[in-house]
């Protein structure tokens, strides 16, 4: 595989991600390879955890493509469900900000912030939130977004 600008290595991660492609995972990630899910103190060392994570997940897991990538100048992307996504990103730490549907038919946003090294994913933390309705108490001060926005 080519050498990829730092942007473009993580987005190349996590379209492999959410289409569960292990040959470009392997390619993808640094030697020294981890994942931290901070919400759950877990730590995943090296890149054939994370496939068996992945490979091995209950239920199945729909993840719905990455919504934008934080950082730099706007682009935009086609994500693998061919929706276009604007990303963004700089330097060699980038957020990628997705929505994916669980076994329970609830949605959550993954958010995966993705640090590069040696022109590869080296370190990436991720959190993971569900929706939820908004509670009542505010809606004095807020409106409500559109459904594309969610």
């Amino acid at each position: 595989m080519p050498a990829l600008d730092p942007r473009s290595c993580f987005e190349a991660f996590l379209r492999a991600v959410n289409t569960r492609d292990g040959a470009a995972l392997d390619q993808l990630a640094h030697p020294d390879f981890e994942e931290v899910y901070l919400q759950s103190g877990e730590r995943i060392r090296g890149i054939q955890n994370l496939r068996a994570i992945l490979d091995n997940y209950p239920d199945g897991y729909e993840e719905r493509g990455p919504d934008r990538v934080v950082g730099s100048e706007d682009r935009w992307v086609m994500t693998p469900a061919l929706t276009m996504l604007r990303v963004e990103g700089a330097g060699d730490t980038f957020t990628g900000v997705s929505k994916a549907r669980y076994p329970d038919g609830s949605e959550w946003y993954v958010i995966h912030i993705g640090e590069i090294r040696d022109g590869r994913v080296w370190r990436v933390q991720s959190f993971f939130a569900p929706l939820f309705d908004a509670p009542a108490w505010r809606s004095g001060w807020v409106e409500a977004a559109s459904p594309a926005e969610r």
